[in-house]
């Protein structure tokens, strides 16, 4: 393996040929030395070099050691025997680390050509994989949306119930039920006013004057959001004063008042016996 020497014509004419290693598209230093017409075991050096100097930094996953196997050459080796030499396979970033300090025209031409090797890669690998019942599904779904589609928009105009059809608009949905199959699309005509908008980009629109409520609107929703601010404050105070709030220990908690029974008070014509006095005698009552 260290014995590779300086790109040859039909080398210079190649490109490189990138893998994909635990899903991330990586090259190896023996591609590096290839093309970059490098004795590999310089790139070795080159390398081990970058991860003592990176040994406290992330980058370290950007190289990874592995092997290749070499057929050993020599006129007594008829048997075809091989070696495992030391290798390392590495990402773009490790591939941007290690060719940065090379230099030089043609070493400008290579670098240019393994990152458009990375981004063509890295491009195949955004692609959804192909699945032919998706893909089926995907076409059914597609037709019963046009159809849909074409029966509101001829029912909104020919039945002239919104004055100003041409300039209608109309909201497509899909739904799918538990078990993820698809129900049939949904249209509707959005009426005058109505807009179909995440909170965030509605207060964008607002603020950017791309949309026009009146007054009114904008005094409703205002008084709508302050109604909400103001109702989760008293919710979050109510429950961080019954959070903060030390429990009542259960022996220091008062008995309950004993009622006593108050006697009704004695007319003064009846006496101490409880039976009434004689006519014209009353008894003495002071307060």
């Amino acid at each position: 393996m260290a014995g590779i020497s300086t790109a040859s014509s039909s080398v210079v004419t190649a490109q490189p040929e990138l893998s994909i290693h635990d899903g991330t598209v990586t090259t190896t230093s023996i591609q590096v030395a290839q093309f970059f017409g490098k004795r590999h075991d310089n790139v070795l050096r080159a390398i081990r070099v970058l991860i003592r100097e990176m040994a406290s930094d992330d980058r370290l996953l950007n190289f990874e050691e592995t092997c290749v196997e070499t057929k050993i050459d020599g006129a007594t080796n008829t048997q075809g025997a091989t070696r495992k030499d030391p290798a390392y396979r590495m990402d773009r970033e490790g591939f941007m680390l290690l060719a940065m300090g090379f230099t030089g025209k043609e070493a400008l031409r290579w670098k240019l050509a393994f990152i458009a090797a990375f981004n063509r890669m890295e491009a195949e690998m955004q692609k959804p994989a192909y699945d032919p019942a998706r893909i089926q599904l995907a076409h059914s779904l597609a037709a019963q949306a046009a159809a849909q589609v074409t029966q509101t928009v001829f029912e909104a105009i020919a039945s002239g119930r919104n004055s100003d059809w041409r300039r209608a608009r109309y909201l497509l949905g899909f739904a799918y039920d538990n078990s993820g199959q698809p129900s049939l699309p949904h249209v509707q005509t959005l009426a005058d006013g109505q807009m179909v908008a995440s909170m965030t980009e509605l207060t964008q629109h607002i603020i950017n004057h791309d949309v026009a409520p009146s007054d009114a609107q904008l005094a409703a929703l205002a008084t709508a959001c302050t109604q909400q601010l103001t109702h989760r404050a008293q919710f979050r105070e109510r429950k961080a004063l019954a959070a903060s709030a030390p429990a009542t220990p259960a022996a220091s908690v008062a008995p309950p008042a004993t009622t006593r029974a108050v006697a009704a008070p004695v007319p003064p014509h009846i006496g101490s016996d409880g039976k009434p006095l004689p006519p014209g005698t009353f008894r003495a009552v002071f307060v």
